[in-house]
Formats: C-alpha cells, sequence, structure tokens
C-alpha cells in the first residue's frame, strides 16, 4: 500500500513537472444587435486566456462566411496572458438577422473552439430595392405575385413570397381575403426590427371549381393595425389528370376539334363599332366532350358558349365579341382564347384572335 502510495506521489510530481496547456475563453459569442447596413463592417473582440502552465498559440481561425473576417496573431501566449481574435462582419448587401461561426484551433486543450456572432442588419435603400422591389408600407416584398405554375386537379402546391420588415417597429402582418382554397400563414407571425419573414401559401386544387388559368387575389396588410394594405395577385394553371385511364378509355375519349386556328380581323381602329365573329368546336370522340372552361384574358375580346358539353360526332358555335375601345396595345391585338375540356390529347386549346390596329 505504501508502494503504490508513494509510486502515485511520484506521477504526480512528474505531471507537474512537465506543464500543461490549456485555455479559457472569456466569452465565445456576441450579439451586435440591429444596426444599419450604412454603418459598414463592425467589429468585436474574443479573449482568450492560457490558464495552463505553458506558452500556448493560436494556430488557426477559419470564418464559415466570406462576410466575416477573424484578424489574430500566432505569436505564443505566456501562461496568464490574453489572446485577442477580432472578428469583423461586413453587411453590405446583406439586410436582416445573420448568425456566423468562427472555428479557432490552438495548441492548448482545448484544442478546437467555436466562437458565435449575431445580430440583424437594417437595410440600406439601394439594397431593399434590389432585393425586395415591392414596398408595402414599412414592409419590403420580393414580388407581389404568387405563381404555383402547372398542378393536376386533385394535387396540393405551396409557395412563398420572401419579405422583409425594413422598420424600426416590431410588426404583427396579417393577410385577408385569400381564396378559399389557398391557406396563407405569415411566418414568423411577429417580426422584429430588420428582420426577415415569409407568406407561405398552399393551394388546394380539389377546393377550387376553376380549370386553365386560375387567376385570384389576396389583401396582404404590414401590421396587425394597418387599414392600407396591398394586393397580391395569385396564378396557377389547372389541369385533369389522364395518367390513371386505361388504353380503352383512352380509345373511347372525346376528341376536340376547332375550325379555325385563328380569327384575323385584318384593320381595326378603336373607334370601330363591335365586331362579332364564331368558330366551331366539334367533338370527334366516341364519348361527350366537356368544356371545362373557355376564356380570354384580354379585355377586349368576351367569349360566349351555349353548350359546355358536346356530344360524340356534334358540333358547337362559340361567340367571339371584339369591342375595339377597349384594346390596350398601341399596334396589334393578338389576343388568346383558351379552351380547357376532358380530352385527354387535347386538354387546353388555344384560338388566336389578331388585328392590326389603325388610327
Amino acid at each position: 500500500m505504501r508502494f503504490k502510495r508513494y509510486l502515485f506521489g511520484v506521477l504526480a510530481g512528474m505531471a507537474a513537472l512537465s506543464g500543461v496547456a490549456e485555455n479559457k475563453w472569456l466569452s465565445q459569442s456576441h450579439d451586435f444587435g440591429a444596426f444599419d447596413e450604412d454603418m459598414g463592417i463592425v467589429y468585436c473582440d474574443f479573449k482568450l486566456v492560457n490558464s495552463g502552465t505553458e506558452p500556448m498559440a493560436i494556430t488557426s481561425v477559419r470564418a464559415n462566411c466570406g462576410c466575416t473576417r477573424p484578424e489574430y496573431s500566432t505569436d505564443p501566449v505566456a501562461p496568464g496572458d490574453t489572446a485577442v481574435i477580432r472578428v469583423g462582419f461586413d453587411p453590405k448587401g446583406r439586410p436582416g438577422r445573420f448568425t456566423k461561426r468562427i472555428n479557432v484551433d490552438c495548441s492548448a486543450d482545448p484544442h478546437r473552439s467555436m466562437l458565435v456572432i449575431t445580430g440583424t442588419v437594417i437595410g440600406a435603400s439601394n439594397t431593399l430595392k434590389s432585393r425586395y422591389p415591392i414596398e408595402i408600407g414599412p414592409v419590403r416584398m420580393r414580388t407581389s405575385t404568387i405563381a404555383y405554375g402547372k398542378l393536376l386537379k386533385g394535387e396540393t402546391m405551396g409557395q412563398y413570397i420572401d419579405a422583409y420588415n425594413a422598420s424600426a417597429d416590431t410588426l404583427r402582418p396579417r393577410v385577408e381575403n385569400a381564396p378559399k382554397y389557398i391557406k396563407v400563414i405569415v411566418q414568423p407571425a411577429v417580426v422584429p426590427p430588420g428582420e426577415q419573414f415569409i407568406l407561405s401559401t398552399i393551394l388546394h386544387s380539389n377546393m377550387t371549381e376553376g380549370w386553365g388559368v386560375t387567376a385570384d387575389s389576396l389583401m396582404f396588410y404590414p401590421d396587425a393595425s394597418a387599414t392600407e394594405g396591398r394586393k397580391i395577385e395569385t396564378v396557377a394553371v389547372l389541369e385533369e389528370d389522364f395518367s390513371k385511364l386505361t388504353p380503352e378509355q383512352l380509345a373511347k375519349a372525346p376528341l376536340l376539334d376547332t375550325d379555325l386556328t385563328a380569327i384575323d380581323l385584318k384593320k381595326l381602329s378603336r373607334s370601330d363599332k363591335s365586331v362579332h365573329e364564331q368558330f366551331t368546336i366539334t367533338n370527334r370522340g366516341k364519348s361527350p366532350l366537356i368544356i371545362r372552361a373557355i376564356s380570354c384574358p384580354d379585355p377586349a375580346v368576351e367569349v360566349s358558349l351555349k353548350n359546355q358539353t358536346i356530344k360524340p360526332g356534334k358540333s358547337a358555335k362559340v361567340d367571339v365579341t371584339v369591342t375595339p375601345s377597349a384594346i390596350t396595345r398601341t399596334e396589334l391585338l393578338n389576343a388568346r382564347i383558351n379552351i380547357i375540356a376532358n380530352d385527354p390529347q387535347h386538354p387546353s386549346t388555344m384560338v388566336r384572335v389578331v388585328a392590326e390596329i389603325v388610327k
């Protein structure tokens, strides 16, 4: 027993004579808070104390982003002395909240440490104009249109808009009058000054009766108490899902055919009276042809179809009315009549209406 105690004492003495290199951070994180982008690069210092009995040195400092610039010395740090790592953050072109990490390697224990800097950049006007060109009171948005693209009836589709609180106040944005088939969530619901948020939406196509190009809108208000907002447009192209039809069903499907692909009105003057034209839709298939939707986005062109269901071998007339005074283009009318039908080969058919506009 005495020998074991003696051996333990000898080993402890040898460890004390050999020395130990250790370090201790006074702090490993720094929050800059909210500051203006125009302030330029901001700095903070991290202090590392050599708490061991041997000299130590910082061997490497690496940031996870080029906007974060650490400055340090590789000179040895004597026991009891302090090393300083200065970290600069460049906010140029980076509005919103940020978190940056810096890995530090040194010759003492622990050999690797992580430093963290955080803060919120309140964007300069030029940066906000390029990143968030839509201005809605204190809020800036990347766009005022939510485009879902094409989706089959029964599918859901998510889209969002990036937004930014450009004010010095905390905001609680809200949305009103959204279509029943679009669910909208503002994330986060409470937005601190200078921070980003998103207008997140999910479109449920089975909850709308629309077909083809389906356009709608919702109202966005920058804060809970705001009385002035902005209309956010939504647009989707809804198509029928024919993927589950068997070969036999496809062979017996309806087949849409039109006698015209374009209605050429030659020359029109805005002072002319309304012009009335027609074209014919024929069902050359073996099942009833159902016209899901027929429309024209041009305000100068109106279309009307009385019979939305066309039996095999039968035809239906489409009435087209062009109002020259409503033409918005300066030199040419080039409108599209869109026909959405239950024809697997031609689920979407287009007939153009064209004319040269003269004085």
